[in-house]
């Protein structure tokens, strides 16, 4: 027992002096890769916020930041607030997803505002309008792009959820502020999560989460911990529809259940990004299908070429077209017919040929003429291919390019273990 003992408090140390050592910029910019989506100047916000942070306020960000429920600077005052409590409660910081997880966790130290602000009533907000009933009883309003509607927003927030709660950043009381106007820095991120217009949502009556967002097209909801939802959180209530084909066409994009009509619909937006949602998505029509085939913007037809519905018939179309990434998408599309592989086998750009060698439906002939490419790049691609006949592959375990060589004989080997 005591050897037990004094291997866990040993284990314990370990630990506390792993935490100890603070990362430098290049350690922290390794430990955020799982945030490929981060963009450089973004980053870099992140990167500066880090460096100003002791070794354990460094681990807890990297953690919340990979989980994507941090943002920095504007979540560093709910970040250092949820620091107090860990320190204070020795609460174990991979136990909650976000910041507002552990601020939330004992709502009983809500400090409530004065006591005939406290029945908050959203339809008598001069800023809050056009309410719409989503179902589920929950009603969503615009919220004016104001100073006034901002304070709004920050008193449904101290009504419903507390004076000490600051979900979210541009509604966030800098409590420490020397300005009569604590919502001073929460009106910079007002401002610029400014991509649609923004809403509120109330179910009977109470503050149930919040839209505004930095990327157009893709409406965002955030709810009472600041974790991002692309419906509306914690209800079955549908979003207004004619504002999402305004402003949230990817999120009707990313629904397996929007309708072919509604689909219809955006394949003739402006935005080609949008067009290319609509080509890749299983509900489209072959009406709609077929004219996207047509699409001056080759990323549309890409899209097209990939998507596991597309016909028979629309491949054969996109086998010629002038993109040769575009073929690479046919070459392989495991629906793409052994006729169209064949064709795309003796397709003049080497990629193409490539993707060929990659789709495990490219039959067995077409494997054993593209075993002879000039290229070696394709000549592995067939080495690779787990339908490749064995006479090839020893064929190949003799190539002249080593490369092609070494992938041959391990594929061999692979298939010999396999026996």
């Amino acid at each position: 027992m005591k050897m037990n003992n004094c291997v866990k408090i040993a284990k314990r140390l370990v630990r506390i002096a792993r935490m100890l050592v603070a990362f430098n910029r290049n350690e922290l910019e390794s430990r955020l890769k799982k945030r490929s989506d981060l963009k450089e100047d973004k980053l870099k916000e992140h990167l500066d916020c880090l460096e100003e942070m002791d070794a354990k306020k460094q681990k807890v960000a990297i953690y919340w930041i990979n989980k994507k429920r941090l943002i920095l600077p504007e979540d560093l005052s709910k970040f250092n607030e949820a620091m107090n409590l860990i320190d204070k409660q020795h609460l174990d910081f991979q136990e909650f997803e976000g910041p507002m997880e552990v601020i939330n966790r004992d709502d009983k130290s809500t400090v409530r505002i004065k006591s005939q602000d406290t029945h908050f009533n959203p339809s008598s907000e001069k800023t809050f309008s056009n309410p719409y009933n989503a179902g589920d009883g929950v009603v969503i309003y615009d919220v004016e792009d104001s100073k006034e509607g901002q304070l709004a927003v920050r008193r449904a927030i101290d009504s419903n959820w507390g004076y000490d709660k600051n979900p979210w950043c541009l509604t966030a009381r800098d409590s420490n502020s020397n300005s009569d106007d604590e919502l001073k820095d929460a009106w910079r991120y007002w401002n610029y999560y400014n991509a649609y217009p923004k809403r509120i949502a109330f179910k009977n009556g109470n503050l149930l989460a919040f839209s505004a967002g930095e990327t157009k097209q893709y409406v965002e909801w955030w709810d009472k911990n600041d974790e991002s939802h692309d419906t509306i959180p914690g209800t079955n209530a549908m979003d207004d529809i004619e504002f999402l084909k305004k402003h949230g066409k990817f999120n009707l994009l990313d629904n397996q259940n929007t309708s072919p009509e509604m689909l219809e619909e955006l394949a003739e937006d402006e935005d080609w990004q949008v067009r290319s949602g609509v080509a890749y998505n299983p509900n489209t029509s072959v009406e709609v299908l077929m004219k996207l085939a047509e699409d001056k913007n080759k990323n549309v037809r890409y899209e097209l070429a990939r998507n596991p519905n597309t016909r028979v018939e629309l491949l054969g179309k996109l086998a010629d077209d002038k993109d040769w990434d575009v073929r690479c998408q046919v070459a392989y599309n495991r629906n793409a017919p052994a006729e169209i592989l064949v064709k795309l086998a003796d397709d003049k750009d080497l990629n193409v040929r490539y993707e060929v060698t990659r789709n495990p439906s490219t039959p067995a002939e077409v494997l054993r003429k593209l075993a002879e490419d000039e290229e070696w790049d394709v000549r592995i691609g067939v080495a690779r291919n787990p339908s490749t006949p064995v006479e090839v592959l020893r064929k190949l375990a003799e190539d002249e390019d080593r490369n092609v060589r070494e992938t041959a004989m391990e594929s061999i080997a692979k298939r010999n273990m396999k026996q």
